[in-house]
């Protein structure tokens, strides 16, 4: 087992920097976008000093073994850097979510589910994972149609990304806009909208 300490170790960072890629936006929608910095200093840490253990284990006690912990690695590299973490977990939320969001905006349209003065809407508790954040966004609900938003990934003070259910198009989403300026609108499907704010 011993033998295979370093492969092991690779693969586990694997994991760990794939499922922090994966559910990134979400944890940094939270407090723990305070903690990043740090978090990202560890895992380089751990990359740094696993490769130079398996370079040291290679040359020194010839166990060959852990080129293919060095192939880990550098497939880790290669995830971090050309993996599109974000619009594959847009396009698969947005497959498995629509029918819990379609439900929210009909609860929206219902009137069951009234937003603050902002605009934010607590979601139900069994709900509450189709938006980053817990909240949707109610940016209009009235006769001329809705556009409802749910977070992606919602910056602190700028630079948020939502997919937006709109019932008019894409001028409807920039007639409702009060907020922050969009810098990009992206049609996902039918009424489905992948929208970028700075």
């Amino acid at each position: 087992m011993k033998k295979y300490k370093l492969l092991i170790l690779s693969i586990l960072l694997l994991i760990t920097c794939f499922l922090l890629g994966w559910y990134g936006d979400r944890l940094a929608s939270t407090a723990l976008i305070i903690h990043a910095p740090l978090i990202l200093l560890i895992l380089l840490g751990c990359f740094v000093a696993l490769l130079v253990a398996c370079i040291v284990a290679i040359i020194r006690h010839r166990a060959y073994i852990n080129f293919f912990s060095i192939g880990v690695l550098c497939l880790l590299v290669i995830l971090i850097l050309k993996f599109p973490f974000r619009d594959t977990k847009v396009k698969y939320e947005l497959d498995h979510y629509e029918a819990d969001r379609l439900k929210i905006v009909d609860l929206i349209k219902d009137g069951q589910l009234t937003p603050d003065p902002l605009g934010n809407v607590d979601l139900p508790w069994g709900l509450r994972r189709v938006s980053a954040s817990g909240q949707a966004l109610v940016l209009q609900n009235d006769e001329r149609g809705q556009v409802v938003a749910f977070w992606i990934f919602r910056g602190m003070l700028s630079g948020s990304i939502l997919l937006v259910y709109s019932s008019g198009g894409e001028e409807l989403i920039r007639a409702s806009q009060e907020g922050p300026f969009i810098t990009r609108i992206e049609q996902a499907r039918d009424t489905w909208y992948y929208v970028e704010t700075d």
